[in-house]
């Protein structure tokens, strides 16, 4: 298996590659083929930051626009924003997620008149879809296999600023504040990127 470093921090390897173009030649064709110069384009790719600053995932978008963003995640670490407590997210768009290798677990919160329906450790694995719909907060828990765990991520139509936290205590949506340190900690991952 040759692996790649495409930039520090983020090596990918053709087992991958084979992986994302049958993904994208599978449930997006109108993307395909994705070609090697694409998947290891440096500028294609964004290493996401935690709060802390580590980079939890890496994107690769294929396609944004108004209707929809399509793009490839590579997992590295679980995506708890709140740390040990739980602080499920929602999404402006809904999604739908093609495990292509490896896996993950995440925690579904659904609010239903007045009251949060948890639904806890729901795995992904490959070869099977994640549906999340609008109404529906979740975070990732667990990443099968770190740096390996490959995703096809297709959202539809949305908004950008509408995100949010779902207070597990009381079920009420807590609008997400402007985190004033993302960008700093975004740009110290990706020194190949301008923001």
């Amino acid at each position: 298996m040759t692996a790649t470093m495409i930039v520090p921090g983020l090596t990918i390897t053709n087992e991958m590659f084979e992986a994302a173009s049958a993904g994208v030649e599978s449930h997006m064709p109108a993307l395909a083929p994705l070609t090697w110069e694409q998947f290891v384009s440096p500028s294609g790719w964004t290493l996401v930051p935690d709060d802390r600053g580590d980079a939890y995932k890496a994107e690769l978008v294929l396609r944004r626009t108004g209707e929809s963003t399509v793009k490839i995640n590579l997992w590295r670490l679980p995506d708890r924003r709140g740390g040990d407590q739980a602080r499920p997210h929602d999404h402006p768009w809904a999604f739908r997620s093609h495990v292509l290798l490896g896996g993950y677990d995440e925690d579904r919160y659904a609010p239903q008149g007045g009251r949060v329906v948890p639904d806890l450790g729901v795995s992904h694995t490959s070869g099977t879809v994640n549906d999340l719909p609008l109404a529906v907060y979740h975070e990732v828990t667990e990443v099968h296999e770190p740096d390996r765990t490959l995703t096809l991520m297709v959202c539809g139509a949305g908004s950008t600023g509408q995100w949010g936290y779902l207070d597990t205590d009381t079920g009420e949506h807590v609008a997400m504040s402007p985190d004033p340190d993302f960008v700093n900690r975004l740009r110290a991952l990706n020194p190949h990127k301008s923001y």
